[in-house]
This record gives structure tokens, sequence and C-alpha cells, in this order.
């Protein structure tokens, strides 16, 4: 892809995500752990709280584009945390409708997610063996993988590798039901 300031053409600079209180260093270890770089934006952009960027590559550091940002979500959020977490223990309706999506979770397709694309096929298994195998101990408990095989896709002319992690620790929206995010390697399909 050519430098950002020369691509001509529409493409995604950010997804804002945010942690609870007090869990920014958990979050940094989570995206550490995916193998990402993730600086602190706080003065770059004079933000007035924390505000962590989250970059795929040790180099590739630009502050508004291909960035994930992080930061702690704010009273309003906390509120309608709370309440989903208490009905969420006194209403059996939203108990089992919360179990359904957690069933539908292992087929991520079917769930709001996003991906994270690995130069290789492995780099992307070295870290799900990593998810697997070492997992931090501060994220144990946080953090599930779903793995599977690679899959050819004869219309792009590409086979992609993907693996599926959930996690609590971060997330685009409702933290009860957690953040899913796809892991993915992309090379040509062999003939």
């Amino acid at each position: 892809m050519p430098p950002v300031t020369t691509f001509d053409a529409h493409f995604l600079n950010h997804v804002e995500l945010l942690h609870r209180p007090g869990e920014g260093e958990l979050a940094t270890l989570f995206f550490e752990t995916l193998g990402c770089t993730v600086v602190d934006l706080t003065d770059v952009f004079g933000a007035s709280r924390r505000l962590l960027g989250v970059f795929a590559g040790p180099s590739d550091r630009d502050a508004l584009n291909n960035v994930l940002y992080i930061s702690e979500f704010r009273e309003p959020q906390r509120q309608l945390d709370d309440v989903l977490a208490r009905l969420m223990r006194d209403s059996e309706e939203l108990r089992t409708a919360i179990a359904r999506h957690d069933e539908v979770r292992s087929k991520p397709g079917d769930v709001t997610h996003f991906g994270l694309r690995y130069p290789t096929f492995e780099a992307l298994a070295d870290v799900v063996d990593r998810l697997r195998k070492s997992l931090p101990a501060e994220l144990a408990g946080r953090v599930t993988v779903h793995p599977s095989a690679p899959v050819a896709l004869p219309a792009l002319a590409a086979e992609v590798d993907q693996a599926f992690v959930h996690t609590d620790v971060i997330g685009a929206g409702l933290f009860p039901f957690g953040q899913l995010i796809e892991l993915q390697a992309q090379r040509p399909l062999e003939a």
C-alpha cells in the first residue's frame, strides 16, 4: 500500500475501543500478547484522558491511520455496564439469551468482530501458540482462543488462515458481551 498521505481511496483509519476503569495496563498487555505495539498518545492528541494507540507493527506509528485507540470508559458506559450486569444476575431470560450469544461466538462470522492481519501463516501460528500456551497470568480467564484451519478462497486466489480471540478486557460496545477479534494471515492460493 502506498503511504497513507498519497492513498486516494477510502479505508478504515481507526477503531475506538474501551477498557474498564483501572484496566489500561491489562489492555496494553493483551495487545502486546497479540504482537502489537502500544503507545501512549495522550500528549500527541492533547487528550484530557489517557489515550493509547495500538499499532500492528513496531515501526508503523501513524497516530491517525491504521490504528486502534483504547481509552477508559466513562460514567455513562459504567452505568450501562452495571445495569446489564445486574440484569444478567436477575433475569433468566437475559441469561439464556447471553448463553445463546456465547454459543454463536464460536461461529465467528455470526458475531461482530474486527480483524488483525499478520504477515505470514507462521507469524499467526506463533501468536496463537503464545495465546494458548504462554498467556500472561493476568489475562487468565479473560481470553479465549478459537483456532481454525486455513480456508481456500479460489474466487480471490487466496488462502486465509484465521483464529478468533474473545476477550472482555477491551470492547467496542457492551462489556458483558466482550470483544471478538479475528487474527488472520493471507497468502496466494497454491495452484
